[in-house]
């Protein structure tokens, strides 16, 4: 019947954001870390040329591997968050949410994902 085939297709939007939204998440988290670490590069050889130890090109060279790491983690937050927004519609929740509720469903959309997608 119609109605199944609406709850089926409802499940399947549903199932395909949460698991596009952990993956996001996923990847987040491994795109942080590795700015942490260019950041981490960029302090060393900044340190290190004021030190007298190395040239600036040092320096810019670590600069230059830390602004599209920045760039990419920007994008994928994004992502993510343009895919809690899909799970939210598929959900069948509003649009006019404050940023408190938005935190609170992002939270929630977080916990709902099933254990081996964490």
């Amino acid at each position: 019947t119609q109605y199944e085939q609406s709850v089926t297709n409802a499940f399947s939007e549903v199932s395909t954001a949460l698991v596009a939204y952990q993956k996001l998440a996923d990847v987040e988290k491994e795109q942080a870390r590795a700015v942490d670490s260019y950041r981490e590069a960029v302090r060393l050889s900044n340190s290190r040329y004021l030190g007298g130890l190395s040239d600036y090109l040092e320096v810019l060279q670590a600069q230059q591997q830390l602004f599209p790491a920045e760039n990419s983690l920007a994008q994928t937050r994004f992502d993510r968050l343009a895919t809690l927004v899909q799970l939210y519609k598929a959900l069948g929740g509003g649009w006019k949410l404050s940023d408190q509720d938005w935190s609170r469903t992002e939270t929630r959309a977080a916990a709902a994902a099933p254990a081996a997608l964490r």
